[in-house]
This record gives C-alpha cells, sequence and structure tokens, in this order.
C-alpha cells in the first residue's frame, strides 16, 4: 500500500496540524496584547512628556517671579534705609529746635523744625514706597509659590505615568518572551 498513510500517521499529522493552529492562535492573541500594552505604554510615556514640559513651564514662570520678587525686595530695602536716614535727620533737627528753644531762641528754631519737617515729609514717602513694593515683593512670592506646588503635582503625576509605563513596558516584554517561547516550539 504505496502512497497510505497509515490511521496513526494521520491522526498525529492531524494533532500536530491542530496545535500548531492551537500555537498560531495563541502567539496571535499574545501579539494583540503585547501591542494593547505597547500602546498603553506609550500613552503612559506621552502623558509624562505632557506633564514634564507643563511642570517645566511651572517652575521658569515661578523662578521669573522669584527674580522679580527680588528686585522688589532690593527697593524696598532701599527705602527702609532712605525712610531710617531720614528719621535720623529727622531727629538731629528737631532736637536742634529743641536746643535752640530750651537756650531761650538764640539760634533759628524755625529753620531747624522747618529741615525736620522735610525730613518727615522723606521719612513719610520712603516708608509708603517701602510698603508698596514689600507688598509687590509678597504678591510675587505668593504666585510663585503657587506655581511651585502646581509644578510639585505636575512632577508627582509625572512620576505616576512614569511608573505605570514602566509597569506596561514590563508586561509588555513579558509577553514578548512567552511568543519567542511559543515560537521556537514550533516546529520547522
Amino acid at each position: 500500500m504505496v502512497g497510505h498513510t497509515p490511521r496513526g500517521d494521520r491522526l498525529i499529522s492531524d494533532t500536530i496540524e491542530e496545535d500548531l493552529r492551537s500555537l498560531e492562535e495563541m502567539t496571535a492573541e499574545l501579539s494583540k496584547k503585547a501591542n494593547r500594552l505597547r500602546d498603553s505604554r506609550d500613552r503612559y510615556h506621552q502623558q509624562a512628556a505632557v506633564l514634564a514640559e507643563k511642570r517645566n513651564r511651572l517652575q521658569q514662570k515661578a523662578r521669573e517671579l522669584s527674580s522679580e520678587a527680588q528686585i522688589y525686595r532690593s527697593k524696598r530695602d532701599e527705602c527702609n534705609l532712605a525712610a531710617r536716614e531720614a528719621k535720623q535727620k529727622r531727629q538731629e533737627f528737631n532736637d536742634l529746635a529743641a536746643e535752640i528753644k530750651s537756650r531761650g531762641g538764640m539760634g533759628d528754631a524755625g529753620d531747624a523744625r522747618s529741615k525736620a519737617q522735610e525730613h518727615h515729609q522723606t521719612v513719610v514717602k520712603m516708608s509708603a514706597e517701602g510698603q508698596a513694593n514689600h507688598e509687590k515683593m509678597c504678591q510675587l512670592m505668593d504666585e510663585a509659590s503657587k506655581l511651585r506646588d502646581e509644578a510639585q503635582v505636575c512632577h508627582e503625576q509625572f512620576l505616576d505615568c512614569k511608573a505605570a509605563a514602566d509597569s506596561e513596558h514590563q508586561k509588555f516584554v513579558e509577553i514578548l518572551k512567552r511568543i519567542d517561547e511559543l515560537k521556537n516550539n514550533l516546529p520547522d
């Protein structure tokens, strides 16, 4: 019986074909799962990139506001110094006016009082400018602080996305290994 395949050989051949189809179906299913995981991983990476960009913009803006606040701090400090110096001069002229008065008016007490008043106006002006600069500095520092807080939230979300992407990638790699193992078990 040449050309005739014994019944047992046909069963083995059929079994091999069924196993082969089963392995191919398993490989195809795993490939689909691997693609879903890769897509998920890539979406997490994309989200992480968006969050990193937003975080960096917020941090840059916070740095700019902090730099601007330092300018107002310097202006405030200059005003405070000018106010202290004017207070000192005011006190000197008030003391001079009091001394002139105590000596029975020998000298021009009115001129001393007038100069004390000029220095008082400088104290008032410098104090007001110093306070305005202080308030602007505080406003800018508060804005910068809020931006840094917002940037920190973005950074934490960025880290979560990176961790999720790493997890998806690890699962993806494991499935690729399983696919390779299945392909290595297929008959040639």
